[in-house]
């Protein structure tokens, strides 16, 4: 598993591979398709440090309180055709990956509908990244409207596509229902990409702040050697850092871990 990074001035792109960085998550505009990055805009972003691209990411909602929004449904079927022309460009990952970060849970859902039309949309969008050989990452967020290991295992069971598998992000959703190392493991088979930031909470248990690696409660010895043990993400991607110090030192925790498990 190879380290890559969320983009950021903290350490110059020709900087990164020096520093153990060896790839890049980038991002679509939302739902703005007039401003998302052109192949050569990615290559831009590339070729200044070496690096690999680990993934493309989308934060769009495919449902809201009645359930299935169909705009952005084909919005991100178009970002899964752009994901795919790219290829080529993915380094260590087999085929080309789309990250959809899911928001916000909607206020006043109807939630059996809120269900279904996650179903639906993550069909339709499964479907199209089957045709064009991506592979959909869902990054399980608490809050948001995959909020758990077991909403993702009960969406993949109702989608039933290859395409569809987890960025995992322990930070995200850990402390859950299901503990930290078995989460992980739940859910390693279909792990595609996973990152590295840190949570902390006020005493009623809800998130404080997300933060670098190290920043907060997230038992990082236990995530990686989980990650190293039942993972075969090609990348492990740092997030959340602010300044050069807190991405070296969260690097430097990673790789403690990392060097544990040997």
């Amino acid at each position: 598993m190879k380290l890559g990074v969320m983009p950021g001035d903290q350490l110059p792109a020709d900087e990164l591979r020096d520093h153990g960085f060896e790839a890049v998550q980038l991002f679509f505009a939302g739902d703005d398709d007039g401003n998302d990055p052109s192949p050569s805009d990615v290559d831009e972003k590339l070729a200044g440090g070496d690096l690999a691209l680990a993934a493309m990411t989308l934060h769009v909602d495919l449902v809201g309180p009645s359930g299935l929004v169909e705009a952005q449904v084909a919005r991100a079927v178009r970002c899964v055709r752009k994901t795919a022309a790219l290829e080529g460009r993915y380094g260590d990952n087999p085929k080309p990956v789309l990250v959809w970060h899911p928001s916000q849970y909607p206020s006043g859902a109807e939630d059996g509908a809120v269900f279904r039309g996650l179903i639906s949309a993550l069909s339709t969008v499964c479907a199209a990244a089957e045709d064009a050989g991506v592979a959909i990452a869902v990054e399980i967020t608490r809050g948001g409207s995959v909020d758990s290991a077991e909403r993702w295992l009960r969406l993949q069971d109702h989608v039933g596509s290859p395409a569809l598998k987890v960025c995992l992000d322990a930070a995200n959703f850990c402390p859950d229902r299901t503990p930290l190392e078995r989460a992980v493991r739940v859910l390693g088979p279909d792990v595609v990409i996973a990152h590295g930031k840190d949570s902390s909470f006020h005493d009623n248990g809800e998130v404080a702040e997300y933060g670098p690696t190290g920043s907060g409660r997230l038992d990082y010895e236990t995530y990686i050697r989980a990650v190293c043990d039942y993972c075969e993400s090609p990348y492990f991607v740092m997030e959340y850092y602010r300044t050069r110090a807190q991405l070296l030192r969260a690097r430097d925790i990673v790789l403690v871990a990392m060097d544990g498990k040997g």
